[in-house]
């Protein structure tokens, strides 16, 4: 005998793995949601990590020429792999790589100049508000409604954010090219949760690095690109290229098919307190009160995503809703 209630649901789930956006999202179980935040924090240690790296190449060369540098290399690494896999992209996918890889790109030239008309911490806090705009583009642009777990994650980021780089001076210029940034990262961690197919990672990697290249391009190229010139210099280049680039980049379109984009961003907002911590262990700076207890709230905030990761989401209303 036919299980009508079984086939109804089979039928509900073949419908949302068809549908364009977060197809199979709000079925994920809560182990591979967990494993995601897990996947998505590494990344945002292993960017962390990448200010102490690329510390030396940035004084010695225009921060631009390194950026562009290091996602041209991570494009010819992953297309010399393997060639075929751009081709085996379905042409929806490509343009989606495509416009997720200009957005990241175009928002590191606010981000650049806007680090330069303000304060270190100033700056951090300005980009890291993407943490709040991240769940409103959500709904906006995807009718994604934010839990309440989820929200007191971004709310608690936002105030370790705010504890962490307090004290800071930014220009009227630094204000508007700082905010434009975290934007734009709103916009695109938003954008990567909606459209990274569910395979062919690889492919679509390959495409999202390359864009961010393009986009990087004119304004490195403006100001005159720099080549590194020693052996040194190119093996942080390297790590830059094809860790901190694309790996990372792998790692947070595999993460963000699984976990929603608020959880996302606060997962990201750690990346200043990784590049300090680690700045502490690895060179001269110290560790304060200010950034303790900024980090402490941060870290908190991630728990509380972690934790919410582990309860499962349900479709409401024909719309996902994450826990």
């Amino acid at each position: 005998m036919t299980d009508h209630s079984s086939s109804a649901t089979e039928e509900s789930q073949a419908r949302a793995m068809r549908s364009p956006g977060r197809r199979a999202l709000r079925y994920l179980q809560p182990a591979p949601r967990l494993a995601a935040v897990l996947v998505l924090a590494l990344a945002t240690a292993i960017w962390g990590a990448s200010f102490v790296v690329a510390k030396g190449l940035v004084d010695d060369y225009d921060p631009m020429s390194v950026l562009v540098l290091r996602f041209a290399i991570g494009t010819a690494a992953l297309w010399a792999l393997r060639p075929g896999a751009v081709r085996s992209l379905a042409p929806t996918d490509r343009r989606h790589a495509g416009v997720i890889g200009l957005l990241l790109g175009v928002a590191q030239v606010p981000h650049y100049f806007g680090v330069r008309e303000s304060s270190a911490s100033a700056a951090a806090f300005l980009i890291g508000t993407y943490v709040i705009a991240t769940p409103i583009f959500d709904r906006l642009l995807y009718g994604v409604r934010t839990s309440r777990t989820a929200a007191a994650g971004a709310v608690l980021a936002l105030c370790g954010m705010g504890l962490f780089a307090s004290g800071g001076t930014v220009s009227a210029l630094g204000l508007i090219l700082c905010l434009s940034a975290a934007i734009l990262y709103a916009v695109q961690i938003s954008t990567v949760g909606a459209w990274v197919p569910p395979s062919n990672i690889w492919g679509f990697t390959t495409v999202t690095v390359a864009a961010i290249t393009v986009a990087l391009a004119p304004p490195a190229i403006v100001r005159g690109l720099e080549v590194p010139t020693s052996p040194p210099d190119w093996l942080r280049l390297l790590y830059l290229a094809l860790v901190a680039g694309v790996a990372g980049v792998a790692m947070q379109a595999w993460a963000q098919r699984r976990i929603a984009a608020t959880q996302a961003a606060v997962i990201l907002v750690m990346e200043p307190v990784w590049a300090a911590g680690l700045a502490v262990l690895f060179t001269t700076e110290t560790l304060d009160a200010q950034l303790m207890i900024g980090g402490a709230v941060l870290l908190v905030a991630n728990l509380v995503v972690a934790l919410g990761s582990r309860r499962g989401a349900q479709p409401a209303g024909g719309r996902r809703t994450w826990s």
